[in-house]
């Protein structure tokens, strides 16, 4: 740029030679009468010298410097708008996702509200029949008193009944079995029970096994046992076998029988 520069000023100052004239041939213009004119010199403008072209173009290099920073700044601030843009956009979908869950979070917090409220009616419900509920378990504690009440004599009375029942199958059991003749030998060694109570002589018996259980009762009267110590009657008395009495031994051996009150233990 300096050089054409240059070259331009040469041309300016470069000096000019005659005007030209006219060819011979051609005869010399008439004289006018016109007055002449006066052009005036062009005026050739001063350039700037080399120190303000320096000057210039260290400002224009400088210039140039400060905007390639600028470039490079800009570059950098795009690459961080550009990153922050990005950084942006996972910010939102995260916000969105958040928004989501905070919706579901929302609806189940609805839901178990929703429970609570139904509970608590429920509680109320319930707290409201608690008295009537109350008032049947009463009602039910009482009734359960009463039969513990009742209880009592009815499983006495099913113990008698127990103990009848055994007697009566027993006394049928002995009914079934068959008794043969003792023979005269083993007869005169069994005495049968007296009638009366207290120390009585002991009869001996020639009766046959048949007939001597029915000796026993018939010295009671009607037939109902009634102890003679403590005057207990019905299961209170019980029939054992008289170990020391012998029967018979055939089949097998067959004892007298005797009673005992389980109240005082009393044998007769």
């Amino acid at each position: 740029m300096s050089d054409e520069y240059e070259k331009d000023e040469e041309e300016e100052y470069k000096p000019r030679g005659p005007p030209p004239t006219l060819p011979p041939s051609m005869p010399p213009p008439p004289n006018s009468l016109e007055p002449p004119v006066f052009k005036p010199e062009p005026i050739i403008p001063s350039g700037p010298s080399q120190a303000e072209y320096n000057t210039a173009i260290s400002q224009v290099q400088q210039k140039e410097n400060v905007i390639g920073q600028l470039q490079n700044q800009m570059s950098e601030v795009n690459a961080q708008c550009a990153n922050l843009n990005s950084q942006l956009l996972v910010k939102d979908n995260q916000i969105v996702q958040l928004n989501s869950q905070i919706n579901g979070f929302q609806t189940t917090i609805d839901g178990f509200q929703n429970q609570i409220t139904q509970i608590n009616n429920e509680k109320a419900q319930l707290l409201a029949q608690l008295p009537q509920l109350q008032n049947q378990l009463q009602q039910v504690q009482q009734e359960n008193m009463n039969l513990q009440q009742q209880i009592g004599p009815l499983q006495a009375q099913v113990s008698k009944l127990q103990e009848e029942v055994s007697y009566k199958e027993k006394r049928i059991q002995e009914l079934k079995e068959p008794k043969a003749v003792m023979p005269s030998s083993l007869a005169q060694g069994i005495t049968s029970q007296s009638p009366t109570f207290g120390s009585s002589p002991i009869i001996p018996s020639t009766s046959t096994p048949s007939t001597a259980t029915p000796n026993i009762d018939a010295g009671f009267g009607s037939g109902r046992r009634i102890c003679p110590n403590c005057g207990a009657t019905g299961f209170a008395i019980k029939e054992v076998e008289d170990k020391s009495k012998i029967l018979s031994y055939i089949p097998k051996p067959q004892y007298a029988k005797k009673s005992v009150c389980t109240k005082c233990g009393f044998e007769f």
